[in-house]
């Protein structure tokens, strides 16, 4: 079993747990990928990718808001992580 099958197995049977879980570890993931983001100053590139990031976190509230269904709502999480992940490691090395 892969990493992503068991993630979703946990979060189909912990689904009201995960939520507010998940909001925060958003929260926190997103406010630290735009800080190292806004460290580099304001150039259309940081631009970009700060509304990137944004809209990664933003779209994940609004599924969630919307009350869309569960396998909807795990997709645009592991979306909206692996944006900011990417942005938050781009960000550290370069």
């Amino acid at each position: 079993m892969n990493i992503i099958s068991a993630f979703r197995q946990l979060f189909f049977s912990k689904f009201y747990l995960l939520i507010p879980t998940s909001i925060i570890v958003l929260a926190c993931l997103g406010s630290a990928a735009v800080y190292y983001i806004a460290i580099k100053g304001n150039s259309p590139l940081n631009s970009f990718q700060m509304f990137l990031c944004v809209a990664a976190a933003m779209s994940y509230l609004a599924v969630l808001l919307g009350q869309f269904q569960k396998e909807s709502l795990f997709k645009v999480l592991l979306f909206a992580f692996l944006i900011e992940t990417i942005l938050l490691v781009f960000n550290l090395t370069f």
